[in-house]
């Protein structure tokens, strides 16, 4: 294999200096020179004409970047504000603009004392429906105990739980059946909660009412209360509960709770048992 040679070149400047420091030395077979590049000025209309280009292209990137985030947004809320479930990636998460009736004066259904048909529109909400099974890789994640109680594996197995957003309806209800003119007309139908004493119902009303007060600390409404005129004859000043809100999708998520629940009547063994290892309390917690 031949070898290459390189010797130090010829400087050939008429007064013997060395080279500025832009010049750059070419080696080729035949030649010693120095070769020195030409300066080059930028033309004035290159920077006019780049910079609104980037611009555009960084405005472009930035819309691109966006739209692809946005489009996950409602995930990434969810994500950051409530713990995961199964739910948030097999129901509809995007929220809505809701407008809240707020009326003071006319009750709708869900407010009017207890009839049949004012249980018909709160058991609709689906504050009744039976638990669903978590399957056994989703639990962990989903917050539930490693030594919480199972279904029987030859039954499908998984966890047997409830959607909590369904629960807070039950609640609701149960405080509503509660209220001074309902309570004698349920207490006389003797179903649901009142099939136990006084006793146990205040305790399961005292609960419920518990539950609601930590969930509302827990996500309090930043929205504001403006008010509004009211009576021609004498102007007053009166609260505007009327308001907009962004809202999940409710039905779909009391769809998705529907569909999933657990057998109405199941058999004896239906529940794994406990494990030597499992937790058991001495009490109801």
């Amino acid at each position: 294999m031949s070898s290459h040679i390189y010797s130090p070149l010829e400087d050939k400047s008429e007064n013997g200096s060395q080279p500025s420091e832009d010049s750059e030395r070419l080696l080729g077979n035949d030649s010693g020179t120095v070769y020195r590049k030409p300066s080059r000025k930028v033309p004035v209309w290159v920077p006019i004409l780049l910079i609104p280009l980037i611009s555009v292209c960084l405005v472009g990137f930035g819309v691109w970047i966006g739209s692809h985030w946005v489009a996950d947004v409602n995930a990434v809320c969810l994500a950051h504000v409530q713990h995961y479930s199964p739910i948030q990636k097999e129901v509809d998460n995007s929220y809505h603009l809701v407008m809240f009736n707020g009326s003071f004066m006319k009750e709708n259904i869900y407010r009017q004392a207890g009839s049949p048909e004012v249980d018909a529109a709160w058991q609709a909400l689906g504050i009744d429906y039976r638990g669903i099974a978590v399957p056994l890789d989703e639990a962990p994640k989903s917050g539930i105990k490693p030594d919480g109680v199972q279904i029987n594996p030859k039954y499908g197995g998984g966890f047997p739980a409830n959607v909590e957003g369904l629960h807070h309806l039950h609640c609701l209800n149960l405080v509503r059946q509660g209220l001074y003119y309902n309570i004698d007309y349920y207490r006389a139908k003797g179903e649901g909660a009142f099939i136990n004493n006084g006793t146990v119902v205040r305790y399961h009303i005292s609960h419920c009412l518990d539950i609601i007060r930590q969930q509302l600390m827990c996500t309090p409404d930043t929205g504001l209360l403006g008010q509004v005129w009211w009576d021609p004859e004498a102007p007053k000043a009166f609260v505007d509960f009327n308001t907009e809100h962004k809202c999940k999708n409710y039905d779909a998520i009391r769809e998705w709770a529907r569909v999933r629940q657990l057998p109405a009547s199941v058999p004896a063994d239906f529940l794994k048992g406990p494990e030597v290892e499992d937790r058991i309390y001495d009490t109801i917690p």
